[in-house]
């Protein structure tokens, strides 16, 4: 045990050592370092990162509302025909099966703020035009009060038709895909202003949602969207507006939280998504005071995701978005070959991804002019440590200080170790006890040897023993395995010789007094014997009714028959006088 403690402590205090031997490098090559010379990619600001891993979710959306504007007795403006409203705004998707955010106002036709109040401001311009002395406030205010704004049956909703612009790309000129979009879901200002469209898409490019959490006073942000001031005077492109700022304030209309930013917005922009620098979604572009760019407002990305949440769509990113914040991060990093292979596998997914095709001509471009940066190489990360000390070099001595003093405290412990498991083995010998025989032994250890009965006393070879046992079969033992079994019992006479076998009677035979009368043997023929009368049979056991004439009158009397002194009937061997068996082979002597 104290062996494998030491060992272990060994094998730690190594690990230990290796790891802090090579902390220096390993801390020096800690991303976030400047980089080298000749190598702008990396310069690029976090504006910009931010910027270029959003830009391939944001939506051009372009919306068609029609509806009749009546005066409230049954007459219709313009006519008596259907007046049409296009607008524009910003979307970005925020699940790849082609659900896509953007701002409650954007889609709200039933709300007397919404897009009834549009169409009644288009009828009061013409009223006011063709009233002197009625201003176009004036009209507008009567118009909401009064007047009604239907769809194509009277007294439905207005009418509205939505597409998105995805795949838009980069730069003038450049087209996307123009697909129609259904309404899903939304709130108007007063409860949000958020919205969800849906377009038919299973691999739409999509950003993170933020959380309250991440949005403090002060954070910088990033509103992007399309402003439709902007396309009045310049040529039409699909790239879309940045405005960076950061978050003011927190303010509430109503009851309904906003962030203020610094962030100036503009129509068009509605709907668009502000970001912090990680490229994370904290609010959707709601409004702004008219002529004062100084106050922008955007509701908070919670109220998107408890929309979200209601009609169960998930927030999340698809694999094409992995792709390309890959190879993203590795055209940030000065790592251009592996960023060209990220784009390039985009491409054969999706090939009308126009960001991936334009980072694809970036990095290949940088990759010619600086080559790949290499992994963080120490004589680069510049600048002076402790003790005027670069810092790989600095960290270098530190990690390899620490790898002596841990070092020396791990051979210490293994010495100690050993030297008390020296000792602790030589006490252990001393108490060790001699071995045994490994046929005294059970498999535990324990002893097995099966005691020795007590052996009977032998008599004399030849002799009848003093004592003698029956011989009465008994319960064995079960046999273990041979080197278990006890030794066998000594003989119990000579080796030459084979044991007395006995009997209670024949003890007792042994032992009767001598007759008064004499004995005859069987096989001599019988004398006359006076007084004895009433015998019926031979061999001296048989029909002895009495001696000396009566058998009433006199005590019977037992009969031994001893064999004379001779040779065994059976072998042959010669027999001790008075034995009752043959000491070679066990015969009963008549």
């Amino acid at each position: 045990m104290t062996g494998t403690i030491a060992r272990a402590a060994a094998a730690v205090a190594v690990a230990a050592s290796v790891t802090l031997a090579t902390a220096g490098t390993a801390l020096a090559a800690e991303p976030g370092a400047p980089p080298g010379p000749g190598t702008s990619p990396q310069q690029a600001t976090p504006t910009e990162k931010a910027a270029a891993e959003v830009r391939p979710a944001i939506v051009y959306l372009t919306e068609t509302f029609t509806a009749y504007v009546g005066d409230g007795t049954g007459m219709y403006y313009n006519n008596g025909q259907p007046l049409t409203l296009n607008a524009t705004c910003t979307g970005f998707g925020v699940n790849p099966q082609g659900y896509v955010a953007t701002a409650g106002h954007c889609v709200d036709t039933t709300s007397p703020d919404g897009i009834r109040a549009d169409f009644i401001q288009m009828v009061a311009q013409d009223v006011a035009a063709g009233a002197p002395g009625v201003t176009v406030q004036d009209a507008v205010t009567y118009g909401l009060a009064n007047w009604t704004v239907e769809g194509q049956a009277k007294g439905s909703p207005i009418d509205a038709q939505y597409s998105a612009v995805i795949g838009s790309g980069t730069g003038n000129g450049a087209k996307g895909q123009v697909v129609p979009a259904r309404l899903v879901d939304f709130r108007p200002p007063s409860q949000g202003d958020v919205a969800l469209l849906k377009i038919e898409s299973t691999d739409l490019p999509t950003v993170q949602l933020g959380t309250d959490a991440d949005t403090a006073i002060g954070t910088p942000v990033l509103s992007i969207g399309y402003p439709a001031a902007a396309d009045a005077v310049t040529d039409t492109t699909l790239e879309p507006s940045n405005k960076d700022g950061q978050i003011s304030t927190r303010r509430t209309m109503g009851s309904v939280p906003y962030y203020e930013t610094s962030a100036s917005l503009s129509p068009g922009m509605s709907g668009g998504p502000t970001v912090n620098m990680d490229g994370d979604v904290l609010g959707i572009n709601s409004a702004h005071l008219p002529n004062d760019q100084a106050f922008n407002f955007i509701a908070p990305a919670s109220g998107l995701t408890e929309l979200l949440a209601r009609n169960g769509v998930q927030n999340q990113l698809g694999p094409n978005d992995t792709l390309y914040r890959d190879a993203l991060a590795n055209y940030w990093a000065g790592h251009y070959t592996d960023a060209i292979a990220g784009f390039e596998r985009l491409l054969l997914v999706d090939p009308g991804h126009g960001q991936a095709q334009q980072f694809k001509t970036e990095a290949a471009k940088a990759k010619e002019r600086f080559g790949d940066t290499p992994v963080a190489p120490a004589a680069e990360q510049g600048g002076t440590g402790f003790w005027g000390l670069a810092p790989w070099l600095f960290w270098t001595i530190v990690g390899g200080a620490a790898a002596l003093v841990v070092g020396g405290i791990a051979l210490l412990v293994v010495l100690l170790r050993r030297r008390k498991g020296g000792k602790a083995a030589m006490a252990a010998a001393a108490e060790v006890p001699a071995p045994r025989d490994p046929r005294d032994l059970r498999i535990d250890g324990s002893a097995n040897r099966a005691p020795q009965a007590p052996r009977m006393p032998q008599a004399p070879w030849g002799s009848t023993p003093v004592q003698s046992v029956p011989s009465v079969p008994s319960a064995q033992p079960p046999q273990g395995p041979a080197w278990q079994q006890p030794r066998p019992p000594a003989p119990a006479g000579p080796a030459d010789g084979p044991t007395t076998v006995v009997t209670p009677a024949d003890i007792m035979a042994s032992q009767r007094p001598a007759p008064a009368a004499p004995l005859v043997h069987p096989a001599a023929p019988a004398p006359p014997v006076s007084g004895v009368s009433g015998v019926s049979g031979v061999n001296g056991v048989n029909g002895v009714n009495g001696v000396n004439g009566s058998a009433e009158d006199a005590a019977p009397t037992a009969v031994v028959a001893i064999p004379r002194a001779g040779s065994c009937p059976n072998c042959g061997s010669t027999v001790t006088p008075g034995a009752v068996f043959c000491a070679t082979c066990g015969t009963r002597q008549s």
